[in-house]
């Protein structure tokens, strides 16, 4: 039990777990740049994967193994955090107690597995519904008696750039921070909230989120008004994810000088050693 353990918590079974999960997305990369397979990767991302890997869908087997077999890579590299975790840092702990980087690392291993956690959280609980197409004035319902209404369009732009390719698209034709779209979230006919979505800025509302994915061309039954594109979503870990990522980062970058100062200054006493 203890050859097991140790070479699950070993160097090289992560550097060779990380070796193949890169070689299994890049076989990802060369599936969605495929002509048969490339439809199929934006249906997966257009709702949440607990639908998309439930749901019998014609040609997407061999692409739902890919995406199985990127989580068992992952799986497996959780398996390496935790024995790794307890191997080497919880025992080196108990016999260097002072080792303030050894902490440090611990509580990033830590972070780490929640924050991936976090990930595949995201991918199966909650909702997401793409591409809802709304004019002013249109609703979209959705999940428990919510829906989304769009009140009003402010667009300063000329409309004809909305018919253009978003590659040929400068930054003086469509200025997204001063577009907007004013949105109304009703449950049962009674408004809970209002908020103004812009490209990149979503409204969020608890564990909620109605991000404007783009605009589109005015309609003559809407008077002239542009249109809008929503994704709206709903992630019950997003604030923990949230809460968790920044901590995580931190820890890395507390690692990273403590153990920098540490080794300079074993370098400048070999120097002056020698």
């Amino acid at each position: 039990m203890k050859r097991i353990s140790r070479k699950l918590s070993s160097l090289s079974f992560t550097g060779w777990t990380v070796v193949a999960l890169i070689l299994w997305c890049t076989l990802g990369i060369v599936i969605a740049g495929s002509e048969g397979f490339r439809d199929q990767f934006h249906r997966m991302n257009d709702i949440i994967l607990r639908d998309w890997l439930t749901r019998p869908q014609e040609g997407a087997s061999l692409l739902k193994l890919w995406f199985v077999g990127m989580c068992a890579g992952m799986i497996v590299l959780g398996v390496n955090l935790v024995f790794c975790s307890w191997n080497k840092f919880l025992r080196l702990i108990r016999v260097n107690k002072g080792s303030r980087p050894r902490y440090i690392m611990l509580f990033v291993h830590i972070l780490f597995g929640l924050v991936a956690l976090g990930h595949f959280g995201s991918f199966m609980l909650g909702y997401r519904y793409e591409n809802i197409r709304l004019g002013k004035g249109q609703s979209f319902a959705f999940d428990k008696g919510f829906s989304i209404k769009l009140e009003r369009v402010h667009f300063i732009d000329d409309p004809r750039v909305l018919r253009m390719a978003h590659s040929d698209q400068s930054a003086a034709d469509f200025h997204y921070r001063s577009n907007y779209a004013d949105m109304v979230l009703n449950r049962e006919a009674g408004e809970v909230y209002r908020g103004r979505a812009y490209i990149l800025k979503p409204i969020r509302f608890k564990t909620m989120q109605v991000t404007l994915k783009r605009f589109t061309p005015a309609r003559s039954l809407d008077g002239g008004t542009p249109g809008v594109v929503l994704v709206v979503s709903r992630n019950p870990v997003l604030d923990v994810f949230l809460i968790i990522y920044p901590f995580m980062i931190v820890g890395i970058g507390i690692y990273l000088g403590m153990t920098w100062r540490n080794a300079r200054g074993s370098v400048i006493n070999v120097k002056n050693n020698l």
